[in-house]
């Protein structure tokens, strides 16, 4: 039973894993141009995140920035799957 069990949780894991690379990897050849300015952005953020310095709330503001960016990416590549 408990190999049953084992057997279909790493299963589970495995399609999934499939699932979700195959959909990032469709979005990735869909959209390279969407996909590379979400990178770009993303990493923007990480770097920002690790500032030593708040600069007086205006690091803040530009990840709340940025998360709107990436957030109209995210909008746009649904709206290009609905409308193919």
């Amino acid at each position: 039973m408990k190999t049953t069990l084992k057997t279909l949780a790493i299963c589970a894991v495995v399609v999934g894993a499939f699932c979700f690379g195959k959909s990032f990897n469709t979005t990735a050849v869909e959209y390279p141009e969407l996909m590379a300015a979400k990178n770009h952005l993303t990493q923007g953020k990480t770097n920002l995140q690790k500032a030593a310095s708040d600069f007086d709330g205006h690091r803040a503001k530009a990840i709340e920035h940025l998360d709107r960016a990436i957030n109209e990416i995210n909008l746009a590549v649904e709206y290009a799957d609905k409308h193919k």
